[in-house]
């Protein structure tokens, strides 16, 4: 984020230091920071408004991370140097005053128009979201949604932006905190080595040293290896930011060695620095590991520009930065930063995602509310007398209005929960014989159909990809048509509500069995007859996991003992898959051969039952195109491993893909009529890798689940009042369980006790 420029604009009234003083917290107002500042938040600004040549522009939250630990460190020293010691009171004040009034406005703001415009379904997570962007933790909230697959439906935030303002609010509590340590260790060492009082402060290199072994290296170290083993939550967590504010304070503590450089060099040294950084925004992008090494081009071109800057005024780019639109940009950093987000996601959900000159127009208009905040809210409060001399008063102020902004956010949650009518969780339904029958039409031929699975051996006579639906029935179990009007509801209400759709999960999530992204071995976890013989495995990813509920009531009802091995995206295949960020899933890969190791030695089950969302994967291990032949050929390669040990596969079909967005969010908006959340039945394209693999292994069986959660070939949003889909294609608990007897009409007489 900007870090607050009062201290900056107060250099002016300071007179400038001699050259290798090392005093300069005192020097001239530094115009090429301001610049800084506005090319930072104008790379965020055109990134986010969806400029695609602009691939990296992110890398301006790195600018402003270098700038602020420069800006601040200044600070600190010079007040160290000048009186002796450092009033945090006096600090945390500046801070308080300077930052968290205008941020608290916006998050005030962000809270009443998502009432007034966001869907109803979202006031949840974005009410805990602007209460953790008040509180200054919400980083740590986003790292753990980003791993976390169950929100694969959560809108982009309209607070994810102050994630980096989360980071910084940290980094000022900690960084004077170590300051003061290293000044008492280093008295400490004095008063011993010299036998008595000794006052004063340590040399800046003796500051710079201690910060470099305690902040700066370990935060880098951590950050290269974290965001190589955890890509999506290095980004937002603190420890692999902090030797980026680091570089800045070390900038700040070098600056007397930096007065002495040639102009030439120095302006060199600052244009190639320009050069580094603007070149970075161009070439990295949304794939790339980030911050992890990456990041110190634009940390260290950053750095190069202040670094040049002590001494190349004419020479140097500090003589464009230091222009009237960038400072007047740079001045109004902060608040373009805290506006232009909200204001991009507030149209999303009044028009839906802008296209990109729409976009431009957004963060275009975003400068009038940043100017007007910046001079009715920023500026008086950052100069007013009270503040100023009273650094308790300006703390208290300053979380009074980030209170103010927390109290929104839990009153938005509050009206979330309030127009919820279920908590969401399964309540025990299942179609019975009887409801299959209420649900077929009379005198159809399917409708007195009785023959089981064990007498088809296709188990379904229709093409994946067709619409009709001409199958037999499953075990005395017609097959359904869709929904008549006199068809009696398995709930009094839409259960779950919703509004709470997103808990409505198997229970297997709570307990810690699905496997994280970055894991490679798995522990399974068992449910249904515990004490049972005959074990059936379930493998795959979280298309797998979705039938855990139905699982494990037929494992009560049948003794079986259901034992669970998922991982997050990642099917159960000898193919190399790939992340959401399209880097080689090689945890997947090493996840699943651990998997295969223990179902064909000492936890060896009765039968493998597998489903999985993907329908591509790579032949070998070269880097190239993805294929479905790819994923069957690394299905095939898993299954006849495990028949070759005379453990059968039922290879489960893949829930198909809703093609009008998040169906819980179409249910809320249409409750009186739930029919508008419809769509015909096409089985997804993982259902046919899954089909061709299994028609390739003798011991192999595809069930297909289509026809149950699609009756009558129509996909629904709520059938017979049971909500059928969470999150993406995921069905929710409630419907899996209520689709236990047809499931286990399927599997009875594939499980062989």
């Amino acid at each position: 984020m900007p870090a607050s420029i009062d201290e900056n604009v107060q250099q002016t009234r300071q007179p400038r230091p001699r050259p290798g003083s090392g005093s300069s917290g005192g020097s001239p107002f530094r115009g090429d920071i301001e610049g800084l500042r506005a090319i930072a938040v104008l790379l965020v600004l055109l990134y986010h408004a969806g400029v695609t040549q602009l691939s990296g522009g992110f890398v301006g939250v790195d600018v402003f991370f270098v700038v602020s630990g420069f800006v601040i460190t200044n600070q600190l020293v010079r007040e160290i140097e000048s009186t002796g010691r450092l009033s945090l009171w006096r600090f945390y004040g500046r801070r308080a005053k300077r930052l968290l009034p205008a941020a608290g406005l916006v998050l005030v703001v962000t809270a009443v128009v998502a009432w007034l415009l966001a869907p109803r379904v979202h006031w949840q997570s974005i009410g805990g979201d602007i209460v953790g962007a008040g509180a200054y933790v919400v980083n740590w909230v986003f790292a753990a949604r980003s791993v976390d697959y169950l929100a694969e439906d959560v809108a982009p935030s309209p607070v994810l932006h102050f994630w980096s303002l989360a980071v910084e609010e940290q980094f000022y509590l900690l960084w004077p905190l170590v300051i003061l340590a290293l000044i008492g260790l280093w008295r400490l060492r004095q008063r011993r080595s010299a036998s008595k009082h000794v006052s004063g402060t340590p040399r800046r290199g003796h500051l710079a040293l201690g910060l470099l072994l305690l902040i700066v290296v370990p935060s880098l170290v951590f950050s290269i290896v974290y965001t190589q083993s955890h890509p999506s939550e290095a980004f937002f967590v603190t420890p692999t930011r902090l030797w980026e504010l680091g570089v800045g304070g070390l900038l700040a503590l070098g600056a007397a060695r930096l007065e002495t450089w040639p102009r030439f060099v120095a302006g060199l040294v600052a244009w190639l620095g320009l050069g580094l950084l603007l070149t970075s925004a161009f070439l990295v992008d949304a794939t790339t590991p980030w911050p992890g090494h990456w990041a110190l081009a634009p940390v260290l071109g950053t750095a190069a520009v202040i670094a040049g800057g002590f001494r190349a005024k004419r020479w140097g780019p500090a003589g464009l930065l230091g222009t009237a639109p960038f400072v007047w940009v740079g001045g109004l950093s902060y608040s373009l930063y805290l506006w232009h987000w909200p204001l991009l996601r507030f149209w999303e959900w009044e028009q839906g995602t802008p296209t990109v000159w729409v976009g431009l127009g957004i963060v275009a208009v975003s400068f009038l509310p940043a100017w007007l905040a910046h001079t009715v809210v920023e500026s008086p409060l950052r100069y007013a007398r009270a503040l100023s001399t009273t650094p308790r008063y300006a703390v208290s102020v300053g979380l009074n209005c980030s209170l103010a902004a927390v109290l929104a956010g839990v009153l938005l949650i509050v009206g979330a929960l309030g127009g919820s009518s279920a908590g969401g969780q399964s309540t025990g339904a299942q179609w019975s014989s009887d409801d299959a029958a209420v649900s077929s039409a009379p005198g159809e031929d399917g409708a007195e159909s009785t023959a089981g699975p064990g007498e088809d051996e296709a188990l379904t006579t229709a093409d994946p990809g067709e619409d009709e639906l001409d199958e037999p029935a499953v075990a005395g179990l017609p097959l359904p048509e869709a929904e008549q009007p006199g068809d009696e509801p398995f709930f009094d209400q839409i259960t779950p509500d919703p509004l709470q759709a997103t808990a409505d999960v198997p229970g297997l999530y709570a307990s810690g069995c699905q496997i994280a992204e970055a894991d490679d071995t798995s522990e399974p976890c068992d449910f249904g007859d515990l004490d049972s013989d005959v074990v059936v495995a379930v493998v795959g990813d979280s298309k797998a996991a979705q039938w855990v509920p139905a699982l494990e009531r037929i494992g009560e009802e049948q003794g079986w003992l259901i034992r669970t091995y998922t991982k997050q995206s990642c099917s159960f295949a000898d193919s190399l898959q790939d992340t959401a960020q399209g880097e080689p899933y090689t945890s997947c890969r090493a996840w699943g051969q651990d998997v295969l190791d223990r179902l064909t030695g000492e936890e060896r089950p009765d039968v493998v039952l597998t489903s999985g969302v993907r329908s591509t994967g790579l032949v070998g291990d070269e880097p190239g195109e993805p294929t479905a032949e790819g994923l069957t050929d690394g299905y095939v390669r898993y299954w006849q491993a495990l028949a070759d040990e005379g453990v059968p596969v039922i290879a489960l079909s893949d829930t198909p893909s809703p093609p009008i967005g998040p169906v819980y969010e179409c249910v809320d908006e249409h409750r009186d009529d739930p029919a508008e959340c419809s769509w015909p039945y096409a089985a997804s394209p993982g259902s046919q890798v899954l089909q061709d693999a299994a028609a390739q292994v003798d011991d192999a069986t595809f069930v297909d689940m289509g026809p149950w959660v699609c009756p009558g070939g129509e996909c629904v949003g709520v059938y017979r009042n049971v909500l059928t889909y969470r999150q993406g294609s995921h069905i929710t608990a409630t419907f899996a369980e209520v689709l236990t007897e047809p499931l286990a009409a399927y599997l009875t007489p594939l499980v062989e006790p």
